[in-house]
């Protein structure tokens, strides 16, 4: 059987990597061996002799083609999260260890603990704040290690797998456990967060990711699978959490509320009752704060830990925060739901420039979740609602118009607010670029060459997030402010040589940035583009390098072929660039 999980893992996981990656690498990554674990080291820059720094430990997924450490290794995103992957700084200064295995972690354990002790005795790092965190495979190995060396972290991460072992040893780790709802990997992970918690004192929990203040804290991210570390890394403040956690031989304090129950519903006014759990392993409990909407209601230093709020109009947000009498705290979080008809909080929308960037975001107020939402006839060519409110894009035609936005809660209650958006002409040295379609029928993106920005979109992504995906712009070159189309992942593959149409209203030069290989891997190019000019030097996408190519192109319609990109060696679509021609002006 387990033989049988380890070769369904290694297919997951080529699924979830099946393109190679060309990464170039930071300097401050370097390759070591212990014994026969290879792995890279991230050594935080301007390090003060005197102070002490955090290290943390990934552990990827199955399965590697073999033992070599590659820089590969540095990119998945619980990597990512631990230091800022474009700028390449660091919020903490942290050690990361990213070590290499092909079939199971367990073997490299002994040689891992000698590097991170070697870290602790002859360099700089903080015996008390050593993390770790992996995705499936490494999900696994991290519940393993932890349990091998229970002392030793100060906090752990999961990603994709359920829990195999003793509870008992890691009960007192605080743990964050991720899940991706459809993930069989993962299937047993609510069971075993459920499990864990009743040793921790909460009896009835049965493992809800709204449960807070009782180890392990847990996320399940609906509708995902496998791929669940995207999700969790992208969407949490998982090292913020973890940064929180110091191992110093004292165990945080547990506390839960007993009543209400979560969302539970009440009236405006009405005296609601607040009951809490709270104890301590190794201490006492110095105190409890009680908050009301971020106001302190009242702070309680014996059981019974009860009090009595008035409800206001609104979701209202309660917190408890316990002190042990050490000075570590644990904080709990529920919501006592009024309920209240949506309504927009903002009045009126800011103007708008036809062909400049534009972004705003529509606020409410109403039970749960809110969802924005328009018909796509109502919005102005280039511009884009996303349900979380964000009105974003490149506007393409000046004029005034008319944009009813519906707002719905989580009761499905909705209102509707018209505004009144004005888009005023372009500025001279813009290019407008509008009707950007495939000959598919596939509506592209246009937006602007800005940090942060993805190269990509994917039609195939049916969340309520943006379209921001696992990756972003973090070397823009001389290409900073251009106005782009940024084009679907999934037609990588495509060929066609009348793919992409859009029109341009000035003559313009056309960049087209093409994925390039070049390090230790080798691409070649479509045909087609040796009809354009080669730029020098490239834009950066964190692990991704284009090269880019320019061609002028007269006003009007602009055709061009499909990325082909398969057939040249890489996995990614081409993107698009526009510059206004001097002459022009």
């Amino acid at each position: 059987m387990r033989k049988l999980l380890v070769i369904l893992l290694f297919f997951i996981a080529k699924t979830l990597s099946a393109q190679e990656i060309d990464y170039k690498g930071l300097p401050e990554w370097s390759w070591h061996q212990q014994d026969s674990t290879e792995y890279y080291l991230y050594t935080p820059k301007n390090m003060k002799a005197a102070e002490r720094y955090p290290v943390v430990l990934f552990m990827h997924g199955c399965c590697g083609v073999d033992y070599h450490a590659k820089l590969r290794n540095c990119v998945d995103p619980p990597v990512r999260m631990w230091h800022n992957f474009g700028a390449n700084t660091q919020t903490v200064p942290t050690y990361i260890i990213s070590p290499a295995t092909s079939r199971g972690w367990e073997q490299h354990f002994a040689a891992i603990k000698k590097v991170m002790d070697d870290l602790i005795a002859n360099h700089n790092a903080d015996p008390q704040r050593i993390y770790v965190c992996g995705f499936s495979m490494g999900g696994g190995g991290t519940f393993s290690i932890i349990q091998q060396y229970p002392n030793y972290f100060a906090a752990a991460i999961t990603m994709g797998m359920s829990f195999r072992g003793d509870s008992v040893k890691v009960k007192n780790i605080p743990l964050w456990c991720n899940q991706g709802e459809t993930d069989y990997y993962a299937r047993a992970l609510r069971k075993n967060v459920a499990d864990i918690r009743h040793l921790n004192g909460a009896v009835s929990d049965t493992g809800a990711t709204w449960v807070t203040g009782v180890n392990p804290q847990y996320s399940n991210f609906k509708g995902v699978g496998h791929g669940v570390m995207w999700n969790a890394a992208s969407t949490q403040d998982l090292t913020g959490w973890a940064y929180s956690k110091i191992n110093d031989g004292n165990i945080y304090p547990t506390v839960f509320f007993t009543t209400p129950a979560y969302r539970q519903i009440a009236t405006a006014g009405e005296m609601v009752s607040i009951n809490i759990d709270a104890h301590d392993t190794d201490g006492s409990i110095a105190k409890i704060e009680i908050f009301q909407n971020n106001t302190l209601i009242k702070s309680l230093t014996k059981p019974p830990y009860s009090v009595n709020i008035k409800a206001q109009k609104r979701d209202n947000q309660i917190k408890a925060v316990a002190y042990d009498d050490k000075g570590k705290t644990a904080v709990a979080q529920t919501i006592v739901k009024v309920n209240i008809p949506p309504s927009f909080i903002t009045e009126k929308l800011v103007d708008a420039q036809a062909g400049n960037f534009y972004q705003v975001k529509l606020n409410g107020i109403g039970n749960g979740e809110l969802v924005y939402t328009t018909t796509k006839n109502n919005l102005p060519a280039g511009l884009q609602l996303y349900p979380n409110g964000i009105v974003k894009g490149i506007p393409g035609n000046p004029g005034n118009y008319t944009l009813p936005v519906y707002l719905q809660d989580e009761d499905g209650d909705m209102v509707k607010k018209t505004f009144q958006l004005f888009i005023k002409s372009k500025n001279k040295n813009e290019v407008l670029v509008t009707n950007a379609v495939t000959s598919e029928g596939t509506g592209y993106k246009v937006s602007k060459m800005m940090l942060h920005e993805s190269p990509n979109f994917n039609s195939r992504d049916t969340g309520l997030s943006t379209d921001l995906e696992e990756i972003n712009f973090s070397d823009l070159s001389s290409y900073d402010g251009l106005t782009f189309i940024k084009t679907d992942i999934n037609h990588a593959e495509t060929a066609a040589s009348n793919f992409l149409n859009f029109d341009i209203d000035e003559d313009a030069t056309v960049y087209v940035a093409y994925e390039m290989l070049d390090s230790n891997f080798h691409s070649t190019i479509p045909a087609w583009l040796n009809d354009f000019q080669k730029e020098p030097g490239q834009i950066v996408a964190q692990y991704r390098y284009y090269n880019v190519y320019s061609k002028t192109c007269k006003k009007g319609k602009v055709v061009l072929p499909a990325a082909e990109a398969k057939a040249n060696g890489v996995g990614t679509n081409y993107f698009i660039m526009v510059r206004k021609n001097p002459a022009n002006d």
